[in-house]
C-alpha cells in the first residue's frame, strides 16, 4: 500500500516537473521585440494573410486594405475593432478604428497600431456584414512563445516517463515474489530428503 502511494506521488511529480520544464524551454524560445509593419488585404470572404505570427513585445503596425466592399477587423484579446471602406484606388482604403472596452466611436486612422503583449492564439474576424459567408471570414494571430504548446509537450513527455517508470517498478516488485516462492519450495524438498536419510539411518 505504501509503495503504491509512493509510486503515485512520484508519477505526478514527474509530470509536474516535465510540464514546468516545457514552460522553461518556451521562455528560451522567445525572441527580442521588434517593429513589425504588416499589410492585410480583406476581401469576400477571407483575409490575406490568414495567419500572422509575432513575438511577444513586438510593436505592430497594420495597414488594412479592402479589395471589394466594407469589411471589419475585430482582434480578440486586444480590444481592437476596425472597419475599412473602399476607395477609388484598390491600394487605398478609409480605415476607422475604435476600442470596444472604452465604448468610443470609430475614428479615422492611417494604421492599426498595438503592442503584442499577450501570448497565445487570437482570432481576428470581419465585424461588418459583407455577405452570405461573412461568419467564415476569419484569421489567426499567433504571439510566441506559445506557452500552452510547450507545456503540453512537457506534460506528454512527463506522462510517458512516469508510465515507463511505473511499469518498471511493478516489474521489479513482481520479481522478488517469484524468487521467494522458489525459495519456499526448496527447503521443503531439502527437509524431505533429510527426513529420508534420517529414516534410512
Amino acid at each position: 500500500m505504501v509503495k503504491n502511494i509512493f509510486i503515485a506521488i512520484l508519477f505526478f511529480s514527474i509530470v509536474i516537473v516535465c510540464t514546468l520544464a516545457g514552460l522553461f524551454v518556451a521562455s528560451f524560445t522567445a525572441a527580442e521585440p521588434r517593429q513589425v509593419d504588416l499589410t492585410i488585404y480583406a476581401r469576400r470572404y477571407a483575409f490575406d494573410p490568414p495567419t500572422i505570427k509575432l513575438n511577444k513585445g513586438d510593436t505592430v503596425s497594420i495597414n488594412l486594405i479592402t479589395r471589394d466592399v466594407t469589411h471589419g477587423f475585430y482582434l480578440e484579446g486586444y480590444d481592437i475593432d476596425a472597419k475599412v471602406k473602399p476607395e477609388d484606388s484598390p491600394e487605398y482604403s478609409t480605415l476607422l478604428l475604435r476600442h470596444p472596452s472604452k465604448e468610443d466611436d470609430y475614428q479615422e486612422v492611417e494604421r492599426i497600431e498595438f503592442v503584442a503583449n499577450k501570448t497565445g492564439k487570437f482570432r481576428y474576424r470581419c465585424s461588418q456584414t459583407c455577405g452570405y459567408l461573412h461568419p467564415f471570414m476569419q484569421g489567426e494571430l499567433v504571439v510566441r512563445p506559445n506557452y500552452p504548446f510547450w507545456a503540453g509537450v512537457g506534460f506528454l513527455i512527463g506522462i510517458a516517463i512516469a508510465t515507463l517508470f511505473s511499469l518498471m517498478s511493478r516489474a521489479r516488485q513482481a520479481l522478488p515474489r517469484s524468487s521467494s516462492s522458489a525459495q519456499a519450495v526448496t527447503p521443503d524438498k531439502g527437509s524431505q530428503m533429510t527426513n529420508g536419510w534420517t529414516n534410512e539411518s
